[in-house]
């Protein structure tokens, strides 16, 4: 009975963290500001995300496999939105860079390298950063797209 239960939590748990980040239209953006060469990716979240430590940790796996880290060195700043799975403008129709704005609610993550160094990783929920994966310390204050 012990076992079944154990092994039923642990079903459980893994149902909980199944998720997967997919591009959000438009996936890429890539511009110059001043004598920086900058780049900004694009994902959502498919599939269950939860707020706790094993799941940060977790899109902190997913968000490094999905960054080609060979490139990271051809930008000053390199940084990648995630937002939840929701009918965001952008999902389908590629909406354009502008209908991000004002989604900051929608926003579970904001990753930036500095020069191939990541140097930022907050988890953010409803506008406010919640957590920071680099430091592994709980933050409390409104993010500032």
């Amino acid at each position: 009975m012990i076992i079944l239960l154990l092994v039923l939590t642990a079903c459980n748990n893994r149902k909980q963290q199944d998720f997967e980040l997919k591009p959000l239209s438009p996936d890429v953006q890539q511009f110059k500001s001043g004598t920086n060469n900058n780049r900004i990716d694009y994902f959502y979240i498919r599939g269950n995300f939860f707020y706790k430590k094993s799941t940060y940790a977790l899109l902190g796996d997913k968000v490094n496999r999905k960054i080609d880290s060979a490139i990271l060195p051809d930008y000053d700043f390199y940084s990648v939105y995630v937002y939840r799975d929701l009918d965001l403008p952008n999902k389908k129709d590629g909406g354009g860079i502008n209908s991000f704005d004002g989604q900051n609610k929608n926003l579970v993550a904001y990753i930036r390298y500095k020069r191939g160094q990541m140097d930022i990783f907050y988890i953010i929920k409803n506008g406010n950063v919640v957590y920071n994966l680099i430091s592994g310390k709980e933050m409390d204050f409104e993010f500032d797209q």
